[in-house]
């Protein structure tokens, strides 16, 4: 997979403690969708308030989510 800018500084600044948990779960999320796996995000109440599903569809787009379950009223026209 390609590393945006996200991915280069988190690979450069998170070494220690939590962020570098933060780290390996990328990591193993990358190895997952890699080797073929699917992502399932799970969501409770909305996701319009904070437009989630700008983000979330983009992800999609990617590949990289595969299913969504929310609670909430969910996607406006994207």
């Amino acid at each position: 997979m390609n590393k945006g800018p996200v991915s280069n500084f988190i690979q450069h600044h998170y070494r220690h403690f939590n962020a570098a948990a933060l780290m390996d779960a990328a990591k193993g999320y990358e190895t997952h969708l890699l080797e073929g796996g699917k992502m399932m995000v799970t969501l409770a109440g909305a996701m319009s308030t904070a437009e989630l599903g700008i983000s979330l569809a983009e992800m999609i787009r990617q590949d990289k989510v595969h299913i969504i379950s929310c609670t909430g009223p969910t996607w406006k026209k994207m």
